[in-house]
C-alpha cells in the first residue's frame, strides 16, 4: 500500500514536472520572439541615421584624400606630427605606470 502511493506521488511529480517544462519552454519562446521583434525594429530606426553617417564618413574621407594630393608636404607634416605626439604620450603613460627602484635595506 505505501509502494502504491509513492508510485502515485512520483508520477504527479514526473507530471508536475512535464508541465513545467512546457511552459518554460513557451515562455522562452515568447521571450525570444520579444526580444527578436525589439532588435529588429531598432535596426530599422537606426538604419537611416547609419546611412547618413556613412554617407557623412565617405564625404569627409574624399575631402582629406583630396587635400593630401594636392598638399603633400603639410600631410607629411601632419603624420610626422602625430607620429611624434604619440611617442612621447607613450613614454609618459609608460613612465607614470613603472614604480621607482626600490633600494634594498639591510637591518643588520
Amino acid at each position: 500500500m505505501a509502494s502504491n502511493d509513492v508510485q502515485s506521488q512520483i508520477s504527479a511529480l514526473r507530471a508536475e514536472i512535464a508541465a513545467l517544462q512546457k511552459d518554460l519552454g513557451e515562455r522562452g519562446s515568447e521571450a525570444y520572439e520579444t526580444i527578436r521583434d525589439r532588435a529588429g525594429n531598432a535596426v530599422e530606426a537606426a538604419r537611416p541615421a547609419v546611412r547618413s553617417a556613412t554617407k557623412y564618413v565617405r564625404n569627409e574621407g574624399a575631402a582629406v584624400a583630396q587635400a593630401a594630393r594636392e598638399h603633400p608636404a603639410a600631410l607629411s607634416t601632419v603624420v610626422l606630427t602625430a607620429g611624434l605626439a604619440g611617442v612621447v604620450i607613450g613614454y609618459l603613460l609608460g613612465s607614470l605606470e613603472s614604480e621607482p627602484p626600490r633600494r634594498q635595506q639591510r637591518w643588520f
